[in-house]
């Protein structure tokens, strides 16, 4: 398995049944920036709805420099290149340029050969011979077969869209396998010659990247890639959620930021950004898309000046990621009731700090669920971020001491192994924080304790196996 990859995604999926390597969104960017300078190799992302595949490809669009500075459409592109996006789904066959039959300009030729038979039918004079000739001539032109009055009339509105296409930049073929057979086969020739019925439309510098949903019982698609034209002409790239690269997007001023207090709940939710649950149960789901649409509303609101403790507004964005999440992203917003705040573990947790009062209360009442979050989003806060672990390691440790052994071997293994793999240099990073962490005695007493308690398992295991439970028959 790849990195940067969802580990609980296995069995037979999309991927397996495409012979294919899933990875995060970090190794599509690094997928679609290697056929940059190779034309005729087309990426194609495979992935769920929803989790950041349009995104991923404006990231790349806004931070990619052109090979030289152009201008279009009234911008000059010097330090990113434009996104032209085209969503398959919504094209019809004649919208490529299969052709169809023109009725426009039939249809003016019925029209006037009707005038004509009027105007004949009215008049008794040598005129209106002419007229009924006329009308009749008209008729038959409209009627017949080959009309070559029709070639004047066809536009194809995928040549009106492509024939202003920039030097540089990134056609985006999205929703790939929801269109209609005849519109991918339409789309041939572009995937192939980069033309469209013998006339060069896209230029060599225009980067072609699609994307589509696997083709399974979730989605509504058509199956194309069972046909083998259609998968030779492509390069699949199976992509799955990745918490980092998203908490990075997100919160990256220059990519267009994600409202501060959804970015903070997300680190402190990581499960909150894309609920498969509640999708397969037909629900509405956070996911980053929704998660994007959550973000407008609250800018909108603070631009408009109303209060983030609108009803109204925690009404649509429960139609965005569903009422339970909802329910709590209201809480954090209003209250602050993010539980704690894994930023605050890793900066303050120190012997008499606040924030080590809180997480002992929470040790003290069992609430287990509310640690293994904080547990997430601290190990989902250090592997995106990536900070000197010198910083913070004394923190780090002393919150490890706090919790019951087999919480902090479920964080030093589960949490922190999970966001390794995903983390580009993640080995390496985890590496670095052992040393520093291992320099602290507190890390050592935490180890003896998860042995310890390791011990008594196995005894308590050995005294079942030896002393079976005897029913009655």
């Amino acid at each position: 398995m790849s990195k940067g990859v969802d580990s609980s995604l296995s069995g037979d999926t999309f991927y397996s049944k495409l012979g294919i390597g899933l990875t995060g969104l970090a190794g599509a960017r690094a997928g679609i920036d290697a056929a940059r300078f190779t034309p005729y190799v087309v990426p194609c992302l495979v992935g769920d709805a929803g989790i950041g595949k349009t995104h991923i490809v404006r990231q790349i669009a806004a931070s990619r420099t052109p090979v030289e500075p152009f201008d279009w459409h009234g911008q000059r592109w010097e330090t990113s290149v434009p996104v032209i996006a085209l969503y398959l789904a919504h094209m019809q066959a004649e919208d490529i340029g299969v052709p169809y039959p023109s009725r426009a300009r039939r249809n003016d030729l019925l029209k006037e050969c009707d005038l004509f038979m009027r105007i004949g039918a009215a008049s008794s004079n040598g005129f209106g011979e002419h007229a009924r000739e006329h009308a009749l001539q008209l008729a038959e032109q409209a009627l017949a077969d080959n009309n070559v009055l029709d070639e004047d009339t066809f536009e194809f509105l995928v040549e009106r869209n492509l024939r202003d296409l920039p030097p540089e930049g990134i056609l985006f073929l999205d929703e790939w396998n929801r269109a209609d057979k005849h519109v991918i086969k339409a789309f041939f020739t572009i995937l192939e010659d980069r033309r469209v019925h013998g006339t060069d439309l896209v230029p060599m510098g225009v980067q072609i990247v699609a994307a589509m949903n696997p083709s399974d019982s979730a989605y509504s698609v058509n199956e194309a890639e069972k046909d083998y034209a259609f998968r030779r002409r492509l390069s699949f790239i199976a992509v799955a959620p990745n918490e980092q690269a998203w908490v990075r997007y997100a919160g990256d001023v220059g990519q267009g930021a994600f409202h501060f207090h959804v970015v903070e709940f997300i680190k402190a939710h990581p499960t909150a950004l894309y609920d498969r649950k509640l999708r397969d149960a037909g629900k509405a789901f956070p996911c980053p898309a929704t998660w994007e649409k959550v973000s407008d509303l609250l800018k909108s609101a603070e631009t408009h000046k109303q209060p983030l403790d609108n009803d109204g507004l925690f009404c649509a964005i429960g139609g965005c990621i569903g009422m339970d999440t909802a329910s709590m992203f209201q809480a954090y917003v209003t209250n602050n009731e993010v539980v704690i705040a894994p930023k605050d573990v890793i900066t303050k947790y120190t012997e008499k700090s606040k924030v080590r009062s809180r997480v002992r209360k929470l040790i003290e009442a069992n609430r287990n669920d509310a640690l293994g979050e904080l547990c997430a989003g601290i190990a989902l806060t250090l592997f995106s971020e990536q900070a000197d672990p010198q910083t913070y390691a004394e923190h780090v440790v002393l919150f490890l001491a706090d919790l019951k052994p087999e919480l902090a071997m479920s964080m030093i293994e589960h949490h922190f192994g999970n966001q390794a793999e995903q983390a580009e240099n993640g080995d390496a990073y985890l590496g670095d924080m052992s040393v520093v962490m291992c320099a602290f005695p507190a890390y050592q007493k935490l180890f003896d304790g998860i042995g310890e308690a390791m011990q008594r398992v196995r005894a308590e295991l050995d005294k079942d196996a030896k002393d079976p439970v005897v029913t009655a028959k």
